[in-house]
């Protein structure tokens, strides 16, 4: 085999295109790992291509043959020149001519050179030692054949389907009416207002109260109610006559009832938590709640500063009432 032929396949492996001048070029192209029909996996690989038209010497080849066989640019330029000139002639002459393992070039018909490259020859230095590799027998879907069926030589009669029991529509809608009923009992007494509990109106306090039992009034009990003892009046001299102070009308209201009873269950809450000037203010005609009261103040500016105080003290909502 001519040297340069085994030269030209090793400078192959490290460049992709190498140019004989007056011949063509070799081109490398990548293929991607691929999956055969026969379920084998081959590894990614770089075969060769070739093109006529590149016939331009761009001086590769003859570098590095001048390299390896130690002789200036001019002699390698020459010898390079030389085998390409006369590798046309032997392809021509040969019909069919080895290219090493690079693949095989041969003549067609009418008279045009035609390579075909080595499949098997792997120029990706990355990929140098892998194999093929296979991973089992392709499994194939399995084709279903269609069961054959015996025709009946009489006709037979048909068979009654067996009737089917459904459910009645006016049970569907008593279950349903009570259905609605049970809900609207559940929802009536998990949202009626228990009397038990106190819930203010324009405040969010909320004064948690249980009632307690009244006693029961015995018949003695009654008539020491019905015959009170007279009250002795007080002496002239022991009568206090010192002058009361003028209400203001500013009160520090806590909260709003629509019922006195509701008021006073709010009130003796207060009492309990240690305000002492707790009082039910009465509504007047035309409004519509009992409000209570845990002091007056002189003036605007002294209730507001009270009322500050007291939401920070006690967490109590108070509202500033004129009346």
């Amino acid at each position: 085999m001519n040297p340069m032929i085994a030269f030209i396949e090793n400078l192959l492996y490290t460049h992709d295109c190498v140019i004989i001048p007056h011949f063509g070029g070799f081109v490398l192209n990548t293929q991607d790992f691929q999956l055969d029909d026969a379920q084998v996996i081959h590894p990614k690989s770089k075969w060769v291509a070739f093109n006529e038209r590149l016939q331009s010497d761009d001086g590769l080849l003859a570098t590095h043959w001048a390299k390896e066989k130690g002789i200036s640019q001019k002699q390698a330029f020459a010898a390079v020149h030389q085998f390409g000139q006369t590798l046309s002639a032997e392809i021509k002459e040969a019909k069919q001519f080895p290219f090493g393992n690079i693949g095989v070039f041969q003549v067609s018909k009418s008279g045009r050179l035609q390579f075909e490259p080595n499949q098997t020859l792997n120029f990706d230095l990355n990929q140098y030692g892998l194999q093929p590799v296979s991973i089992g027998i392709k499994k194939t879907k399995p084709s279903l054949q269609a069961n054959p069926v015996e025709k009946s030589t009489e006709d037979q009669p048909m068979a009654e389907p067996a009737p089917v029991k459904r459910t009645r529509q006016h049970q569907f809608y008593t279950y349903v009416v009570l259905a609605f009923l049970f809900g609207g009992v559940a929802a009536y007494y998990l949202t009626e207002p228990n009397s038990r509990y106190v819930n203010s109106s324009f405040s969010p306090l909320t004064i948690r109260i249980k009632k307690e039992a009244k006693p029961a009034i015995t018949k003695a009990d009654s008539k020491a109610i019905e015959s009170p003892k007279p009250v002795e009046k007080p002496a002239a001299e022991n009568i206090d006559v010192t002058p009361k102070p003028v209400s203001s009308g500013i009160y520090l209201v806590v909260g709003s009832f629509k019922t006195e009873a509701k008021a006073a269950i709010c009130q003796a809450e207060l009492l309990t938590k240690g305000f002492d000037e707790v009082t039910i203010i009465e509504k007047k005609a035309g409004e519509g709640h009992y409000r209570v009261s845990v002091g007056e103040v002189a003036d605007f500016e002294a209730g507001y500063a009270e009322a500050a105080r007291l939401k920070t003290e006690k967490k109590l909502d108070i509202w500033v009432y004129k009346r």
